[in-house]
């Protein structure tokens, strides 16, 4: 009968062990990921800017806008040191950050000036406005326990002219809830505020 010498048992159970850790490892025991959603202001809380030229309702075309690379990915971004970040793979968007840019601004720009007739750029077909926003963000991101910054680069055309405004908007919102609600809440927020910015801008037109 052959002998199985202890060297190659030893051997043996080595093997197994390695195995059975790095299946525990491949199965893991994280939980699902947590999908997040930027929203308009509600029931019109934000409250209407008032506008002149009568009852009739202005027209405005949102877009095009540019976000940095470095946001267009489902994982929620956050600043970790001056030229750090982190991805976080079970805190995500529920849609692109872009569409949901679009999205935001489009509901709360109609809420704000009174109008049904707001439009995004990336819809298909050809739409001529009163208004266009175009709109080139360069920093939408937020440092945990910090402040969320959305930086942006924008301006407004009347009938299709030359921009007849031109602008940089640096907003901050403070993170006052832990965890990524908070994160996901002061970037609403700053982005609520930018609403507003162009908002009152294009009501300046009208005057």
């Amino acid at each position: 009968m052959k002998r199985i010498g202890f060297r190659s048992v030893c051997s043996g159970w080595l093997l197994l062990c390695t195995f059975c850790v790095t299946l525990a490892g491949c199965t893991g025991t994280s939980g699902p990921a947590t999908f997040y959603l930027l929203r308009s202001t509600e029931n019109g809380s934000q409250g209407s800017i008032s506008t002149t030229g009568g009852s009739k309702n202005i027209s405005i075309l949102v877009g095009p806008i540019t976000l940095p690379d470095y946001l267009d990915r489902t994982q929620i971004v956050t600043v970790t040191g001056e030229h750090m970040l982190a991805l976080d793979e079970f805190s995500r968007w529920a849609e692109s950050l872009q569409e949901s840019f679009y999205r935001v601004l489009i509901e709360d720009l109609s809420s704000l000036l009174n109008t049904p007739e707001v439009y995004g750029n990336n819809q298909s077909g050809s739409i001529s406005a009163d208004y266009q926003v175009t709109i080139d963000v360069t920093r939408f991101d937020v440092v945990p326990g910090g402040n969320a910054v959305l930086t942006a680069f924008w301006s407004i055309s009347k009938d299709g002219n030359v921009p007849s405004i031109r602008r940089k908007s640096v907003l901050r919102a403070p993170v006052s809830a832990t965890g990524f609600p908070g994160v996901v809440d002061a970037q609403n927020r700053t982005l609520t505020a930018f609403s507003r910015d162009i908002a009152s801008a294009i009501q300046s037109l009208q005057r």
